[in-house]
């Protein structure tokens, strides 16, 4: 058996063809053809022993009992070793299938020898029947062979040829003259046969290898569509959700066994995020994402309970789906909010900035009725005495009392009133509904609050104070021009002895 063995492993090698190349999962997927479909092996197996009872009938030769007798032993073998092979083959891998590959092929290639050698004894015979009989048989289980085998195509050409050159060894040696003559058909027909083997172990290997590359790209697929950040859902041209991967229903704090395909969109988004809007607002959800189906490619924003914000685009594909793609936007949003607010609030104290001052100052001054009574202020304050604690104390103490005063500041504010620094120790309050008789009143309430005594973390008590410049506006005065009244009322405060503040009217005379 050992010197058998390397022509065994040969006969059951599987060439690359035409740059397909085999794998091992080919391979096994390959060799296991033989063993499937046991029906044309019985129907070819009884073919022969009828063959040889045949012979056996008409010829009363030994040799024809013994070919029965063997082709019969080896059917029953062959059938069994397949059903064995099945009922093992579930729980076996690669491995198996090669090493019962090995005992299985010699029991094929023995079986086509016995055919071939009974079909030679019936070309031999003086009986032109049974030859011609036994010639058919062999052709039409050879070809059977060629189709059955061609996955494994040495084996299927080693068995050709083994039932095939006997019956030219015997037409050679017949006693009846000319039939020598079959010689040359039964040479074309090997060609052709060996033609067709090849012609379909190409056609076979091909599609294997085709359908490995696809699986292997359905793989990556599925990995990347399980793994990605993102939720993503395929609807086909009816709008059903087809496909939706694991991060979906994690977006939506579900499992994946609750994500129901074969659902309009707006339905699918309701199941799932059920236990995040509750049956109470699920309705409303299904209709503003119906709507959003059929609206503008706008993302379309889901608030869930937890605090977390979802959005979701379409991304429309040539044929009418479209794919869904969800994300968490949550910090992003946050992120966003953050920016926006350092755009427009001082980093240190937190105040609205001179950007967002001059915003808000604008639309108050466009908002305010021209024939009001009240109207918008805006008070320029700025620190006495601030210049000796961070000469004294350092940046550190004075960035400290900075922050108390904004502090202080939001406390004196009410309702339509907005604090910003304008930078250094210098701050703006700006007021909606203002007359001289309330912008006194509010300066000197803020004068008292900044005037207080301020402790700071290193235990030591500062004193500072604040004067303040005002000015009230009027119909058709721009931002910049409010301000600098302002500004100069600010002047006017500064040199009356500090701790004080001024108003200053349109024609610029100050009380």
């Amino acid at each position: 058996m050992s010197a058998r063995l390397p022509v065994i492993r040969f006969i059951l090698g599987m060439p690359a063809r035409r740059q397909n190349v085999v794998s091992g999962a080919i391979r096994t997927s390959l060799l296991s053809t033989v063993f499937e479909n046991a029906y044309p092996l019985f129907m070819a197996g009884a073919a022969s022993a009828f063959v040889a009872l045949v012979a056996y009938w008409r010829l009363h030769a030994p040799w024809a009992a013994v070919w029965l007798l063997i082709d019969v032993s080896i059917l029953v073998t062959r059938l069994l070793c397949i059903r064995a092979y099945a009922r093992r083959h579930s729980n076996a891998g690669a491995r198996h299938t090669d090493t019962w590959a090995m005992r299985y092929a010699p029991l094929c290639l023995l079986a086509t020898l016995t055919l071939g050698l009974g079909t030679m004894g019936c070309v031999i015979s003086p009986d032109g029947q049974l030859a011609a009989l036994a010639i058919m048989v062999t052709a039409g289980i050879l070809g059977g062979i060629g189709s059955r085998n061609a996955a494994v195509p040495r084996l299927a050409i080693a068995q050709i040829a083994l039932g095939a050159i006997p019956i030219g060894i015997g037409t050679l040696v017949a006693p009846r003259s000319g039939s020598w003559i079959l010689v040359p058909p039964l040479a074309a027909y090997l060609g052709a046969m060996f033609s067709v083997v090849w012609r379909h172990y190409d056609g076979l290997l091909a599609l294997m290898s085709a359908e490995q590359r696809h699986a292997e790209l359905a793989a990556r697929f599925d990995a990347a569509l399980a793994n990605m950040p993102h939720g993503l859902c395929t609807i086909d041209t009816s709008g059903k959700v087809v496909i939706a991967n694991r991060r979906t229903a994690e977006l939506f704090g579900a499992r994946v066994d609750e994500l129901k395909l074969d659902l309009p969109l707006p339905e699918f988004i309701g199941h799932v995020g059920l236990g995040q809007f509750g049956p109470g607002l699920r309705k409303q959800l299904v209709e503003r994402c119906a709507a959003w189906l059929q609206g503008e490619r706008r993302p379309f924003d889901l608030d869930l309970r937890d605090g977390r914000q979802l959005e979701m685009t379409r991304n429309p594909v040539p044929d009418g789906s479209a794919v869904i793609i969800i994300e968490d936007v949550t910090e992003r949003r946050e992120s966003e909010a953050r920016m926006l607010h350092l755009a427009r609030h001082d980093s240190l104290t937190g105040l609205a900035n001179r950007r967002e001052l001059h915003d808000r100052l604008r639309r108050m001054l466009g908002a305010a009725p021209p024939s009001a009574a009240s109207r918008p202020a805006v008070l320029y304050l700025d620190l006495d005495g601030f210049k000796n604690v961070n000469d004294s104390l350092g940046h550190g103490a004075g960035d400290e009392v900075l922050t108390m005063v904004a502090a202080r500041l939001r406390q004196t504010l009410r309702e339509g009133e907005l604090a910003a620094r304008l930078g250094g120790d210098e701050f703006a309050i700006v007021v909606r509904d203002s007359t001289p008789l309330v912008v006194s009143t509010i300066a000197q309430r803020i004068i008292r609050v900044i005037s207080r005594p301020y402790r700071l973390a290193a235990g030591k008590n500062v004193s500072i104070g604040t004067s303040i410049g005002i000015a009230l506006s009027a119909p058709g005065d721009a931002v910049d021009e409010l301000i600098t009244r302002a500004d100069h009322a600010l002047y006017a405060a500064k040199q009356a002895g500090k701790g004080t503040f001024r108003v200053s009217k349109r024609d610029g005379v100050l009380l």
